[in-house]
């Protein structure tokens, strides 16, 4: 986590903890103000590291026009977040783990950082083209 907190520092970018959401409620990234919210309340703070990763990587790679883009369509909102994921596994891999990345054993990797089980051919992906 440490690693991520200096990250969003060196980007200029602000991370607010709030206590007050339900465990249910999503982190979000604010692109215009260069902020993050975290939710200290989610249900499974095992997925910290991967949420944060994810959301800094919406706005270090993020396309300002995103913002707009994600609430045209389903299929809008799916090819940016995909995108995000792909981003936010690289940051973990790159900040976390130590090459070659072909030695990673993929399922402890990803049970380690919470990465969702649907995106594992992605990490298995990435991994190979590392």
């Amino acid at each position: 986590m440490e690693r991520l907190l200096k990250l969003a520092e060196k980007e200029h970018i602000e991370i607010i903890w709030s206590q007050e959401l339900s465990p249910t409620t999503p982190p979000i990234a604010a692109y215009n103000l260069r902020c993050i919210i975290m939710n200290s309340n989610w249900y499974n703070p095992n997925q910290f590291i991967f949420q944060l990763a994810h959301e800094l990587s919406h706005l270090i790679y993020g396309d300002p026009l995103d913002l707009y883009l994600y609430n045209q369509t389903p299929a809008q909102k799916f090819k940016i977040e995909a995108q995000t994921n792909d981003y936010a596994i690289q940051i973990i891999l790159h900040l976390y783990n130590e090459s070659p990345y072909n030695r990673i054993n993929i399922v402890s990797f990803m049970q380690e950082y919470a990465i969702p089980t649907h995106l594992e051919s992605r990490v298995r992906f990435l991994i190979n083209t590392l």
